[in-house]
């Protein structure tokens, strides 16, 4: 199952829950949380605190995997290019004297 809500993630601990024959209540006791949290939970409520989300779905037996997906190359190469600009924009930056007028209202004297 692809989790892209927490509505799927509701859906996820009750199908889990049921399948072990535990109800709510017990899910409830054994997280240490009230029943009408799991229901929160299991109706997809955006604002559960994370932690307690994946307590709960260690408890039904389910484990969750993640995947980053891969950067493309050309994103990489990008950023170091930027990156070694800014290097330079800086180095130059600093070895050029500084107009404390400039340095205060960020202005270019012509």
């Amino acid at each position: 199952m692809q989790v892209k809500t927490m509505g799927d993630i509701g859906a996820l601990v009750r199908s889990a829950r049921t399948a072990r024959g535990m109800t709510q209540a017990d899910l409830a006791e054994q997280l240490r949380m009230s029943r009408d949290w799991v229901v929160r939970l299991e109706k997809g409520h955006p604002r559960l605190e994370a932690q307690r989300v994946l307590d709960a779905l260690r408890v039904v037996g389910v484990s969750l995997e993640a995947t980053a997906p891969e950067a493309q190359p050309s994103v990489v190469r990008e950023r170091k290019q930027r990156s070694a600009r800014q290097k330079r924009k800086v180095a130059t930056a600093a070895s050029a004297p500084v107009d404390p007028f400039d340095a205060l209202f960020g202005t270019r004297k012509a």
